[in-house]
């Protein structure tokens, strides 16, 4: 099979093909190409044949993506992303309309939820999507054309994507008002592992997000998702936990929290990742420089005088 010869014959077909694998629902794409569902049956059927396979599994009340379908479907939003950029560049415009970005609590809270208010102020016309999605899902979700960029911790090498070091958070163990530890200016590690932990879930790279030396066990006394909500746990002075400096500073400065001696934890490294195809647009740029200064200017860990 040519493969361009291929791509020539059913390029005019791919946008209903795309409607209809997203909605994956006949009388729901007919609606939005304002055509009958008869229509794009017979259009569906012809980009099957010019590819000899089938692309859905049919049943009485949908049509389900098979795997071929599937793939058909990743590289045709693919298309459509890199055509809509190189339409915006030979007429010069700015980015306008959806912009979808991943990120994790820490992140989005702190870092990229200001970044985009920013850039939605230089670019008029973006909408910002926001969502959350660790590492491996936002690479599968930017590889599909779901994403425009992510942010997380855990680098990628996969073909097709630009990973990025935007730079490091500092993270310290802290406690809160009430706790045994708070106030204590010397802690030996023995000590602190007396006290139950509110631990963060495990990430893509099978260890803790929020850092821990996986050869050192802890007593865990409270589990949660992401590690922002330990800001909250910290605060109510029940349990010991690891926040990033950059987070837990401000309340550490007002006397709500206290860091504890031990530095156990090392840095965390922020990633930003974009589809390479991707890596020169504008807007992305921007929000990625954004993020870059916004980290080194964030608090960071000082060692404290004893």
């Amino acid at each position: 099979m040519d493969p361009s010869k291929k791509a020539s014959e059913v390029w005019q077909w791919l946008p209903v093909f795309k409607v209809v694998a997203e909605t994956q629902h006949l009388p729901t794409a007919a609606k939005q190409l304002h055509v009958s569902a008869s229509a794009i049956s017979r259009t569906i059927r012809l980009i099957e044949e010019a590819l000899g396979q089938d692309l859905f599994v049919r049943s009485s009340r949908r049509l389900i993506l098979n795997a071929a379908g599937e793939r058909l479907l990743t590289a045709t939003r693919r298309s459509t992303n890199s055509l809509e950029q190189g339409l915006r560049e030979v007429f010069d415009q700015s980015f306008s309309g959806p912009y979808r970005v991943s990120s994790l609590g820490v992140l989005t809270d702190g870092f990229v939820l200001p970044s985009l208010l920013e850039l939605q102020a230089e670019y008029a016309g973006l909408v910002p999507h926001m969502t959350t999605r660790l590492a491996s899902e936002a690479n599968q979700a930017l590889i599909s054309g779901l994403l425009e960029v992510a942010f997380y911790y855990d680098p990628t090498s996969l073909p097709g994507i630009r990973c990025e070091s935007l730079g490091e958070l500092t993270n310290s163990i802290y406690c809160g008002q009430g706790h045994p530890l708070f106030g204590k200016r010397r802690v030996e590690t023995q000590e602190l592992l007396q006290h139950s932990f509110s631990v963060a879930a495990i990430g893509d790279r099978g260890t803790p997000m929020d850092s821990w030396p996986v050869d050192l066990t802890r007593k865990v006394g409270f589990q949660i998702l992401m590690l922002s909500t330990n800001l909250q746990v910290s605060l109510s002075g029940s349990f010991v936990t690891v926040l990033p400096d950059a987070v837990a500073t401000p309340q550490a400065e007002a006397g709500r929290l206290w860091r504890l001696a031990p530095d156990l934890i090392p840095n965390t490294r922020v990633y930003a990742a974009c589809r390479e195809e991707d890596r020169n647009q504008g807007v992305t740029q921007a929000l990625i420089d954004k993020l870059r200064e916004r980290i080194a200017r964030a608090p960071a860990r000082r060692r404290r005088k004893t």
